[in-house]
């Protein structure tokens, strides 16, 4: 498969000094890379490789995470076979990659970098379109919870540093959506460093009942800034794919402060999470 990648091509040429010339061109127009054996040619990606094949054993590469290193092995020089081969890259994106090589002994541009494919290959392809369509589904599921209105209200003990009201819980096709709200007591600003939630039983139970704490990870949490001003307040609403406590357990929510010793906990009751709103 045919295409053209644009490159940036610099040209280093040493004569105990060196000069540097940056030219972007098509690949088509320069036709084929030309590989040495006695020189590196070095090609720079925008992404991690994830796969290299290339297709004859006179050339060898060598991969370092987005760099390749190209060289001809030097021998049976006189063998067209020799002279001639490509070079397939596929990147973690998906970006495909196909780029004739021409044994050169001499060559002149031996440093590019090459710029994203518009060609994805068909597995990668449906996998970002995957991944695109679930960021934007949840992305909207958030902005809906956002902005309706409360369906309950559950507050935290007094004399914590911090009040956490628990004003949402939400479902849409399998997913959870709770929505609290962070009410800073002090004057000195309150850095999150994570919300935790986890299962804990709701009564205490006979000393020698054995119970195994669950650690509820959400899948994505709609605020990018986590930072409580002093005095002020924020709304986080946190998404997770669905899940359900057994009737000895509640919901635990725990607040905690990056590089402090500030924290807060809220619990939610087993029966109230069984009546989330439907959205």
């Amino acid at each position: 498969m045919k295409k053209s990648i644009y490159i940036i091509a610099l040209l280093l040429i040493s004569n105990y000094t060196l000069q540097s010339q940056t030219n972007l061109t098509p690949i088509t127009y320069i036709d084929t890379l030309q590989v040495s054996d006695i020189k590196t040619t070095h090609l720079l990606f925008d992404d991690n490789i994830k796969y290299l094949d290339l297709g004859s054993p006179y050339f060898v590469a060598d991969t370092l995470q987005q760099m390749v290193k190209l060289k001809h092995i030097g021998e049976e020089l006189i063998d067209p076979k020799s002279q001639l081969s490509n070079l397939t890259v596929i990147t973690d994106k998906g970006n495909y990659y196909s780029i004739t090589l021409r044994y050169e002994r001499y060559a002149n541009l031996v440093t590019y970098v090459v710029k994203e494919s518009d060609q994805i290959v068909p597995s990668y392809r449906e996998e970002i379109e995957t991944v695109e369509k679930k960021t934007g589904y949840l992305q909207l599921l958030c902005s809906k919870m956002e902005h309706i209105n409360s369906n309950v209200l559950i507050k935290n003990k007094k004399g914590q540093d911090l009040n956490i009201l628990v004003n949402g819980i939400f479902y849409n096709q399998d997913k959870i959506g709770i929505r609290i709200k962070l009410q800073n007591t002090s004057t000195i600003d309150f850095d999150i460093d994570q919300i935790l939630f986890r299962t804990k039983l709701d009564k205490r139970i006979s000393a020698d009942y054995l119970y195994q704490e669950r650690v509820i990870n959400p899948i994505h949490t709609c605020n990018t800034d986590l930072e409580i001003t002093g005095e002020g307040n924020i709304t986080v609403v946190l998404l997770f794919d669905k899940f359900m406590l057994n009737k000895k357990e509640k919901l635990s929510i725990d607040v905690f402060e990056k590089n402090g010793g500030r924290s807060a906990i809220i619990n939610i009751p087993r029966k109230t999470l069984l009546k989330p709103r439907i959205i």
